[in-house]
């Protein structure tokens, strides 16, 4: 009975999967593999369904060149390039595909005797006024409902954010005490944190520079949509001015 049952075990894999001995391939589906390929699977009404899970469960030590379909936080078609986790998206055609830059300059936030100031939000573009670059008075509540001008950047097309730069400079104006800054930025979209953040440290010399890129994830977007910043640091000082740069498309 345990032999007829292996046999029987055998045919069936020898049905559902034919080997090229020869060349070392397999086909799914058709006895004439294309030259090409090392697995052929042909197939109609069905597809071909690659292992689900959402982000947290992502293999920690992936191989180059391993696939996914990510169930959450942007879900879609995920590839390891052998350092990051890269979104599989359809591009465009080059002639009809913009390439978007948003620069906001501000102005690190400074309150003589307080520690690691923040978190404050502002919006993606310079402001209009005589405000400070950073309010004390924004929250991330105000930026989602539109309430203050200051942290509502409206946006006014659909589009993918996939980079958040960051560059920063000390200059005079501060008091060069305590230990170097480390500003963070973070992108919020109607008012929630998208995830994507980016740091930069500075030392306490005036001039000395600091600059920082998130490393993966993308943010996509709608008209309506608002976005800010939030803004943190870990020490009030040095007085540090900074750009921060959303890339996408």
């Amino acid at each position: 009975m345990k032999i007829f049952t292996t046999t029987s075990l055998l045919l069936s894999s020898l049905l559902l999967l034919k080997t090229n001995h020869a060349s070392g391939q397999a086909a799914i589906g058709t006895t004439t593999p294309h030259a090409s390929a090392m697995l052929d699977i042909t197939a109609t009404g069905k597809g071909l369904l690659v292992p689900r899970m959402p982000m947290a469960s992502r293999p920690a030590a992936p191989a180059t060149g391993l696939l996914i379909y990510q169930t959450d936080n942007t879900p879609g078609f995920y590839v390891y390039n052998g350092t990051a986790w890269t979104p599989v998206t359809a591009s465009a055609p080059a002639a009809t595909r913009d390439s978007i830059t948003i620069l906001t300059p501000a102005v690190a936030a400074y309150s003589s005797g307080s520690p690691a100031l923040g978190p404050y939000f502002f919006s993606l573009v310079p402001y209009q006024s005589s405000q400070a670059s950073v309010n004390f008075a924004n929250t991330s509540g105000a930026s989602s409902n539109g309430t203050t001008q200051a942290t509502a950047y409206i946006v006014p097309a659909a589009c993918t954010i996939n980079r958040l730069k960051l560059a920063t400079r000390v200059v005079p104006g501060g008091s060069l005490i305590g230990s170097a800054n480390t500003i963070t930025i973070t992108l919020y979209k109607n008012g929630v944190s998208t995830g994507l953040s980016v740091s930069a440290t500075s030392a306490l010399a005036v001039g000395s520079t600091g600059s920082g890129e998130s490393s993966v994830g993308s943010v996509s977007v709608v008209p309506g949509d608002i976005l800010s910043y939030s803004f943190t640091q870990t020490n009030q000082e040095p007085a540090t001015l900074f750009t921060v740069m959303l890339k996408g498309y």
